[in-house]
């Protein structure tokens, strides 16, 4: 996802590491407006955009809460959509989070975030029966909310409430990661232990992407040490593909080929080359 976030943003490896470092620590009053774009940006892609790994503790927190509240999965959606303490709110667009960065006077700017909830009925339902593995810090940061208003919370009480247990559970945003990364690499600076950028990950899942993009990488050193010139080639057209589109190229290089029958692996690509024979166009093909 940071590699995604860094192609969207378009600067440099080195501007884009001082944006992530620096962002939220950048005193409001001192923004531009180009900066203040960026703001808004970080808080749609963390809070909307990116999505986080629901946890089992997170599974089970929501069905022990509203089996003691008496709802069903459908009933609680219902009761969320009915977008408690936003009566009278003029948003025009469901499931949309909007943003808005606000002068709040002495040089200082703040943070204003709105959504309006339709769910579908089967929203939860999906949660807890691990349909749905993933989803993103709004819509289980309102999940949450209403569960603690319909325990009798305060707005402000559960607004605390949620976003500790999303704490808890490992919800954390770019900038929080990178900090949290940042602080471990000088705990073990600062103690002369021998690390790699694998351990200081704070998550499972930021440490198995880790592990995932090594061996990747160790694939693709066995390619070049094989044939160097050929492996350029073929990198250079999986980046314009991944340029082009990051998501088909990677759904693309992770189809289960390994299921295929050695000797149906011919068989395969002979077909293969005559699908995009059909969606290439003919001047390309003889480029």
């Amino acid at each position: 996802m940071d590699q995604i976030f860094h192609k969207i943003t378009d600067l440099s490896d080195v501007q884009y590491n001082e944006f992530i470092k620096n962002l939220l620590d950048t005193a409001a009053s001192h923004m531009t407006n180009e900066e203040l774009q960026y703001e808004k940006w970080m808080h749609q892609f963390n809070y909307e955009i990116r999505k986080y790994p629901i946890t089992d503790e997170l599974v089970t927190f929501i069905h022990d809460k509203l089996a003691e509240l008496h709802c069903t999965p459908e009933e609680f959606v219902s009761i969320i959509n009915t977008n408690r303490g936003l009566e009278g709110a003029n948003i025009e667009e469901s499931n949309k989070l909007y943003i808005d960065i606000i002068d709040t006077g002495n040089g200082s700017w703040g943070v204003f975030t709105s959504i309006k909830f339709d769910l579908p009925s089967d929203f939860i339902d999906k949660i807890l029966n691990k349909k749905m593995t993933s989803i993103n810090y709004v819509n289980m940061q309102g999940i949450l909310y209403n569960i603690f208003i319909s325990e009798g919370c305060t707005p402000q009480e559960a607004h605390k409430k949620s976003d500790a247990i999303l704490d808890q559970n490992k919800f954390y945003t770019i900038q929080k990661r990178n900090k949290l990364i940042q602080d471990s690499i000088k705990e073990k600076t600062s103690n002369n232990e021998d690390f790699t950028f694998y351990d200081v990950q704070p998550t499972d899942y930021d440490k198995k992407y880790e592990k995932l993009k090594h061996d990747i990488t160790g694939g693709f050193n066995a390619l070049r040490d094989k044939n160097i010139l050929y492996t350029c080639e073929r990198l250079e057209e999986l980046l314009k593909n991944m340029k082009y589109d990051l998501g088909l190229a990677i759904a693309v290089m992770s189809a289960p080929i390994h299921k295929i029958d050695s000797d149906k692996k011919e068989e395969f690509w002979n077909d293969y080359r005559e699908l995009l024979s059909k969606y290439i166009p003919q001047k390309e093909k003889k480029e």
